[in-house]
């Protein structure tokens, strides 16, 4: 007998295999070995921890290895640097995820689930896994337009024939991250009020899509979107990637009735950096799983998410849930208080820390100090150069925008240059930073540098005399 055996066939034969494995145990499949399953055991992948003695990693300083800069992070949650840094437990679950093979589908619904009870999630809600808050627009996107049907999942983001593949939005709700939702094929409607919300309803029409961080900007709020969106027949997409903490938002947003709502995992809840929360209503849940990895030749193929990553996102979520943000603000009272104390001897004064626990977009609490320009000759922005200038260690970074790098705009026009980190200028006299996402002992090292970098400034006199 001949076979033309090919990856696709042999994968077709092997999940039929499988699909035995997996099937009800009173089932004829369930029964191919002729007795009951046992209850799996530990394996031995990923279950032990060993030393590394050659090659990379050897020296137990890899970035060394790789002639890169590692960073003590005083700029925040940002991707260009890597997002945060993820907590013990939390690598310890990616670890165990390792351990065995798992149907990737079964364990995405099963943290759906997971999710959605942590998440307090309204009912029939359940949760999402994906690679980052930008591939949950991509999935989700495509979910709303292709439902379940597999011609539509193969054709996008050709949407041409789709019979809803529009999506409003409000003007100063446009930003970097709607790319996300034109690269799926879907064509963004501008508007600007309530009124032209309504006016641009129309047949073709299948979402409205608010963007969190700049809900303060438009003059549609979010709960009239929904509404509108409701009373329209329409789907609703609430981009809230960087508004946790509070951890609230969590539960709130979907509660308010939007139907898809899309957290970074990444972020503050300290996640894998490619990870990301979409929480919604089941059934669009399901559409954008059918649009993801592990299926193929579908829009969200790229956007894959192991089983590791699963399982750090969960432990983290959990933690994030339960933490006591109170206590967790106390420490980084303390650990601004450890440079505050090493730099009062220049004249240096600590400023009131700043901290809106209800603002929008990566709510952290930031402190800052005040040089008197009368005993020291140097501005914060130099100070702030010199600690990104820290080696073998940088100490945050001066030359990593928050969008990552640019190519070229022939069209620019000359001397025009981004801003980058969308803030207001800072006074001269002061420099700042957060020190939420620092190490044990990092806050000492800062202080430490600090100390040296004002020990070498010139006193003001010595300009005067």
């Amino acid at each position: 007998m001949k076979f033309g055996w090919s990856r696709r066939s042999f994968l077709a034969v092997l999940g039929a295999f499988t699909g035995g494995l997996f099937a009800p145990a009173g089932s004829n499949a369930a029964s191919l070995w002729g007795k009951k399953h046992k209850p799996p055991v530990s394996g031995i992948d990923g279950s032990s921890i060993v030393p590394i003695t050659t090659g990379l990693g050897s020296t137990g300083d890899i970035y060394a290895e790789l002639g890169v800069t590692p960073l003590v992070n005083i700029n925040g949650t940002v991707t260009v640097i890597g997002g945060s840094v993820m907590k013990p437990e939390v690598m310890e679950l990616i670890r165990r995820g390792n351990e065995h093979f798992v149907l990737i589908d079964e364990l995405e619904i099963a943290a759906g689930k997971f999710i959605a009870r942590l998440c307090k999630s309204p009912v029939g809600y359940t949760g999402l896994v994906t690679g980052g808050a930008a591939a949950a627009m991509v999935v989700g996107y495509a979910g709303m337009m292709t439902e379940d049907l597999e011609p539509r999942m193969r054709d996008i983001p050709d949407v041409s024939n789709f019979p809803r593949n529009e999506v409003i939005i409000q003007k100063s709700h446009r930003y970097p991250f709607d790319h996300q939702i034109r690269q799926t094929g879907a064509k963004l409607i501008e508007i600007e009020t309530r009124e032209e919300m309504i006016a641009a309803i129309n047949p073709k029409t299948v979402a409205i899509h608010f963007t969190n961080i700049l809900s303060d900007k438009g003059k549609v709020s979010g709960p009239e979107t929904v509404a509108i969106a409701k009373a329209h027949g329409l789907y609703t997409f609430n981009d809230a990637a960087a508004d946790v903490p509070p951890k609230e938002r969590l539960w709130e947003y979907p509660s308010m009735g939007f139907d898809m709502v899309a957290f970074s995992g990444g972020k503050d809840i300290r996640g894998p950096q490619a990870s990301g929360v979409l929480i919604g209503k089941e059934e669009l849940i399901r559409y954008s799983l059918l649009n993801m990895s592990p299926q193929e030749d579908r829009i969200g193929r790229c956007c894959k998410v192991g089983k590791e990553t699963v399982f750090g996102l969960l432990k983290a979520l959990e933690m994030f849930v339960n933490e006591d943000f109170d206590a967790a603000l106390q420490m980084y009272d303390e650990r601004a208080q450890v440079i505050t104390d090493a730099v009062k001897k220049f004249g240096v004064t600590a400023l009131p820390r700043q901290f809106d626990p209800q603002a929008l977009g990566n709510v952290t609490p930031r402190y800052s100090w005040q040089i008197d320009p009368s005993k020291l000759k140097i501005t914060g922005a130099e100070i702030m150069q010199k600690l990104a200038d820290t080696r073998p260690v940088g100490i945050g970074s001066m030359g990593a925008g928050a969008s990552g790098m640019r190519g070229r705009n022939p069209d620019a026009p000359s001397g025009d240059h981004h801003d980058e980190n969308h803030r207001p200028p800072r006074a001269p006299n002061t420099f700042g930073f957060a020190v939420w996402q620092l190490k044990p002992g990092e806050d000492q090292r800062i202080a430490d540098r600090l100390v040296e970098i004002l020990n070498e400034v010139p006193k003001a006199y010595s300009f005067d005399h």
